[in-house]
């Protein structure tokens, strides 16, 4: 008993800090120093969680699990009109993309989705870039949204538009029959499309999508 007393005081007079000491196990919480809008990173067992500083329709503070700000905008240009749509917030696992669609009656779809991890980072208005014709095109052969298509053998292609795209758009009304949709999309587009986050612009289901290659338009190919 003598001994290990012993022992023990000798530790404490040689390390004086010891009782201040905190081992890392993997569970216990440790803030990090705030460092440029990051204010502090919290490790809990095998979790990350960020605290940041985003915009929605105010200033908040997010906790989130490999978090970012985003900020989203969308432009669609399906059923006779023009639609724009914005949101912008928090997001755990965010993915830029900037990507578009086009069809034929010049119906278009735009979407910029921008993720950041600085201090209100997406406090800042997006824009959408003017829409120029590539010189690119898609066969239409007149498929694409049955009557709207007749007479138009070619969709046109703009901006970053170098692949073709095809799908089926499945209506939530079981009444209304399913519509194959031609056009030209980016390759981020062609990767959106196999999700889930497309479908509200477009009033239905996309499947079955297939994405190929353009053709150079011939007028293109005279200059």
């Amino acid at each position: 008993m003598t001994t290990f007393l012993s022992t023990c005081l000798l530790l404490v007079i040689l390390c004086p800090g010891l009782d201040a000491l905190e081992v890392s196990t993997g569970f216990a919480s440790q803030e990090v120093p705030e460092v440029e809008g990051i204010q502090a990173v919290v490790m809990a067992a095998d979790t990350a969680t960020v605290k940041l500083q985003c915009v929605t329709n105010r200033k908040i503070t997010c906790h989130i699990k490999g978090g970012s700000c985003f900020s989203q905008l969308t432009e669609t240009y399906l059923n006779g009109s023009k639609e724009t749509y914005k949101n912008r917030g928090c997001a755990e696992d965010c993915i830029p993309a900037n990507a578009t669609f086009s069809s034929v009656e010049r119906k278009y779809v735009q979407y910029i989705h921008y993720c950041c991890q600085i201090y209100y980072c997406n406090q800042g208005v997006l824009e959408m870039p003017p829409r120029r014709l590539n010189g690119l095109e898609c066969p239409n052969l007149g498929v694409a949204e049955s009557e709207v298509s007749k007479g138009s053998n070619a969709i046109k292609c703009y901006n970053k538009e170098t692949r073709c795209i095809e799908f089926v758009l499945v209506h939530d009304n079981s009444e209304v029959p399913d519509k194959v949709v031609k056009g030209c999309a980016s390759p981020a587009f062609c990767e959106l499309a196999k999700t889930s986050k497309l479908n509200k612009y477009f009033s239905g289901m996309i499947t079955q999508t297939r994405c190929y290659e353009t053709i150079v338009s011939p007028k293109q190919l005279s200059f």
